[in-house]
């Protein structure tokens, strides 16, 4: 690698420089900001009644995504990147809100009008927070692409998306469960993070890791012809969706919990196939790509 690329690698994060794609990282900042000052807003209300619950949950939130970090980045597929993870985490968190924001009740006017009641938080869940995260890793991709420009490291930003939206959302339910516990906010604060722990635990790592690594491959493959990077990208965030779309639908009480094992097992092993699939292509590409 040359010097110009380790250095910004090992550095802090900074904006993009001259020739780089500029526009991306603005656009991510606007959006970024966008998202935390309407995520400001909830967490103010709940902040004035349950603070308590509030400031543990913001602690969760940053002691699992030290422990998330931490851990990929004790991959071979890992490269240092100074503060920019923590940008992916924020879109996460943050940006792919705005998505939801602005598309969320529209998908839930057409369910109820269509008579999908059954798809509602498929509809309203699923399409717009895909579509915004993986809006978020092919934007950092082409804002950082002097430090993420490997095929495999739509996984890792993927991921990273994941983490934040996956967090702040524990947050949220935590907050929620808190205040609706009539006799303790920290028994009610503790049941919510337990079960979102417990069931489905990592599912939008796993859905933006699998979106994300798609992405990847489409974007930043030295060698793939546009049908091949198209299929990728499209068939990637389209698997994402499809698992995701699966794990709201409401299937009934009698097949609801086979189902999301079923769901979950996919995940997982989707996961498990792009990450093997990255060990691979790095072990063939990635001499050729540190030339």
């Amino acid at each position: 690698m040359n010097g110009t690329m380790n250095g910004t690698m090992h550095g802090t994060m900074t904006a993009p420089r001259r020739g780089a794609n500029v526009w991306a990282f603005v656009l991510l900042m606007v959006l970024t900001g966008a998202g935390a000052a309407l995520n400001a807003l909830t967490f103010v209300v709940y902040a004035t009644v349950t603070p308590a619950s509030v400031a543990i949950g913001a602690g969760l939130m940053v002691l699992l995504t030290g422990v998330a970090w931490f851990l990929l980045s004790r991959s071979k597929l890992w490269r240092p990147a100074g503060a920019w993870p923590l940008l992916a985490v924020a879109w996460g968190a943050f940006g792919a809100f705005v998505f939801s924001v602005l598309n969320g009740e529209a998908m839930t006017t057409i369910a109820t009008a269509t008579g999908w009641e059954a798809a509602e938080a498929s509809l309203a869940g699923a399409w717009p927070e895909e579509v915004g995260k993986t809006a978020g890793v092919a934007l950092i991709l082409l804002a950082a692409h002097r430090i993420w420009n490997r095929p495999w490291d739509g996984l890792l930003v993927g991921m990273l998306v994941g983490v934040g939206f996956e967090l702040i959302e524990n947050v949220q339910y935590g907050a929620a469960g808190a205040l609706e516990d009539p006799n303790s906010d920290m028994y009610g604060l503790g049941m919510a993070w337990l079960i979102r722990l417990l069931i489905g635990v990592g599912l939008h790592v796993l859905f933006t890791g699998i979106a994300g690594y798609g992405l990847g491959i489409a974007m930043l493959h030295p060698d793939l012809g546009v049908g091949k990077r198209l299929t990728w990208g499209v068939g990637a965030f389209l698997a994402a969706l499809t698992l995701h779309f699966l794990w709201n639908y409401d299937f009934g009480e009698a097949a609801a919990l086979p189902m999301m094992v079923v769901v979950y097992v996919a995940c997982v092993a989707g996961l498990v196939a792009c990450w093997v699939h990255a060990r691979r292509m790095a072990r063939k590409l990635g001499p050729v790509l540190q030339m």
